[in-house]
């Protein structure tokens, strides 16, 4: 489907240019010696690994793939990997399978059990990030962000978004401007948290359908039955603006009550 108007940019290289700025800047501010992300041979975290890369350099930067199983996960880390090779990053891998085994007696359920996984990658992120002394670069995008389509305390759990600002067409651009492999750039996205996972599956919408209820909503000020005149079914664009509603905890600082008037 086409995207509405101006959800695209003309010209990626200012988007680029204000995103790496933006991480090498926090990461002089803060006085960190380096960078770790979650590496999942993904676009996202593709993405964030080469724009921080070019911010602070390779060497600073450390990319941690967290396979939940790392036999049936086996191609996403070679994806992985393929970017980080590429880009000259350190990266190693942490196998979650034997942690995730330890809370069997609770009997989680699946999405439960797939929430622990993301949770166990933010501990992991932060050991490594305090041992060494290093920012966690979040890999999360608008689309994502603005349907509370990450975990808290999970993915959601970073120092920095540096693609926050981003739609998902925007990463998939982005990520062709800055040279992410065709490969990579035409997976299906998906979190890993279970087997035959993806996005859009689990969403019940397409991406550009994504994109364009959120973007219509939030930058156009459409109402929903506005949404639904433009062209989308209505049943979806229901659907993507309660995720909307109903994640907005997600996205905002803890609540707290006011003792003093």
């Amino acid at each position: 489907m086409d995207l509405p108007k101006d959800l695209r940019f003309d010209d990626y290289e200012p988007v680029r240019e204000k995103i790496v700025s933006f991480i090498r800047d926090y990461v002089a501010k803060v006085g960190v010696n380096g960078v770790v992300l979650g590496l999942s041979g993904g676009i996202d975290s593709s993405l964030v690994a080469v724009l921080a890369c070019e911010a602070i350099g390779p060497e600073k930067v450390l990319g941690i793939m967290m396979p939940v199983d790392a036999e049936k996960d086996s191609k996403n880390i070679d994806d992985a990997k393929l970017i980080a090779e590429k880009l000259g990053m350190k990266h190693e891998i942490f196998e979650l399978k034997e942690a995730i085994e330890a809370y069997d007696s609770l009997n989680l359920e699946k999405v439960a059990r797939g929430n622990l996984a993301a949770r166990l990658r933010m501990v992991t992120w932060y050991a490594r990030a305090n041992q060494e002394n290093r920012l966690v670069l979040g890999t999360g995008n608008k689309t994502e962000l603005m349907i509370g389509y990450f975990t808290k305390y999970g993915d959601g759990g970073t120092d920095i978004l540096p693609i926050a600002e981003l739609y998902k067409a925007n990463v998939w651009d982005l990520a062709r401007h800055v040279g992410v492999p065709e490969s990579l750039i035409e997976k299906a996205p998906s979190a890993g948290l279970w087997e035959g996972q993806t996005d859009e599956k689990e969403i019940g919408v397409t991406y550009p359908e994504l994109d364009s209820i959120i973007f219509l909503h939030l930058e156009k000020g459409m109402s929903e039955d506005e949404i639904v005149s433009w062209g989308i079914e209505k049943s979806k664009v229901e659907n993507i603006l309660k995720m909307m509603n109903l994640s907005k905890h997600k996205r905002e600082p803890l609540p707290r009550p006011i003792v003093r008037s």
